[in-house]
């Protein structure tokens, strides 16, 4: 793994986890993310896991449906 590869994978696990943090203090089931985004509860999972890259639309949809703002994502 080179050195792209390993800073990439490492970002979408971070981010996956800072999507787990903010859902479950807004005290949010993956079900009701999934039900105000339109994104499956697996893809939420995957996504929350680190097993999975989003499009912006997707990071959109995950804001929306968080009640948060795209920056908020990225920020602790």
């Amino acid at each position: 793994m080179n050195k792209f590869e390993k800073r990439y994978n490492q970002e979408i696990v971070q981010f996956g986890e800072r999507l787990r943090n903010i859902r479950e203090q807004k005290k949010m089931t993956q079900l009701d993310v999934e039900i105000g985004s339109g994104i499956n509860r697996t893809e939420i999972s995957r996504i929350e896991n680190g097993q999975k890259n989003i499009e912006f639309i997707t990071l959109v949809k995950l804001a929306i449906a968080l009640d948060v703002e795209l920056q908020d994502f990225f920020t602790e």
